[in-house]
């Protein structure tokens, strides 16, 4: 058994391997969220996921063309905002169901972190897949996940970890 220090060294170390979902759409800022951006900056690789959310009519409808251009928008707004403060992500549009999108990804890429980036409860422009969605992923994946909330202007309204 390592000692107590090393074991406290190694909690300290950032995160190398960053999975990051983006549920929610950027503010107008042309830069990664002040309180996201400890977690990414010395990561070593990013990696990007835009799940396709359908409202319910469109799930039901099988109706998904429009949440994927949605989501493609989205995807490459993070990258513009992470390649501004000098990153380099990759990622793609992924599953409406973000557990499944997580589980496809960590298939090839080995995360130490997984950041969520979810709307604030309650916020109109919450998705209807999001409900639970943190507790969902810690539940499925033993990999440390953090989860921020954004408000419709894009702040940090919350902050969840485990």
């Amino acid at each position: 058994m390592p000692p107590q220090d090393a074991i406290q060294d190694e909690r300290a170390a950032p995160p190398k391997r960053v999975l990051l979902l983006t549920s929610e759409d950027l503010a107008d800022d042309n830069e990664v969220p002040k309180p996201i951006r400890p977690l990414i900056e010395g990561a070593e690789d990013i990696y990007v996921l835009a799940p396709t959310l359908t409202t319910w009519l469109q799930w039901v409808a099988t109706d998904v063309d429009r949440a994927r251009v949605t989501a493609d928008e989205r995807l490459h707004r993070v990258f513009d905002h992470m390649h501004a403060d000098g990153l380099a992500p990759r990622g793609t549009v992924s599953d409406e169901n973000q557990v499944v999108a997580i589980a496809d990804a960590l298939l090839e890429f080995d995360a130490d972190l997984i950041v969520l980036r979810l709307h604030a409860p309650g916020s109109e422009h919450k998705n209807w897949q999001e409900h639970r969605v943190a507790e969902r992923v810690r539940s499925h994946f033993d990999v440390p996940t953090i989860a921020f909330y954004f408000d419709e202007e894009g702040h940090v309204v919350g902050r969840e970890e485990a």
